[in-house]
């Protein structure tokens, strides 16, 4: 009897695994990545990109700075993309990013792949 009880466990946790894996990997596949804007005079193309992920309960909303989709700085943000402005000071560096009543400034040297 007990061997059937930790069977019939091990047979529930494979289905829930394989169930989560399999929504994990659908929802990646339907994220949706936008540019929001890119630095207009770097030697290297540092963007900043807005990642859409929906969600069983809910939406995931990611903001990346850098010169990759996938490399550099990562934010959870509450705002969809058009929601998000991006500036950049040429003089200073600074990048400037301005959501709905708020705005996050991010130096150079904090965005820069060495």
């Amino acid at each position: 009897m007990r061997s059937q009880v930790v069977v019939v466990v091990f047979a529930v946790i494979g289905v829930l695994a394989s169930a989560f894996t399999t929504y994990w990997v659908a929802s990646h596949w339907m994220s949706d990545q936008v540019v929001v804007s890119c630095r207009p005079d770097s030697a290297r193309s540092y963007c900043v990109y807005h990642r859409t992920t929906p969600g069983l309960l809910s939406t995931e909303y990611e903001m990346h700075v850098g010169i990759a989709p996938n490399r550099g700085l990562f934010y959870d943000i509450p705002y969809s993309a058009g929601d998000v402005q991006a500036s950049w000071n040429t003089d200073t560096g600074l990048l400037t990013i301005t959501m709905p009543g708020t705005g996050l400034t991010i130096a150079e040297a904090e965005y820069r792949d060495r």
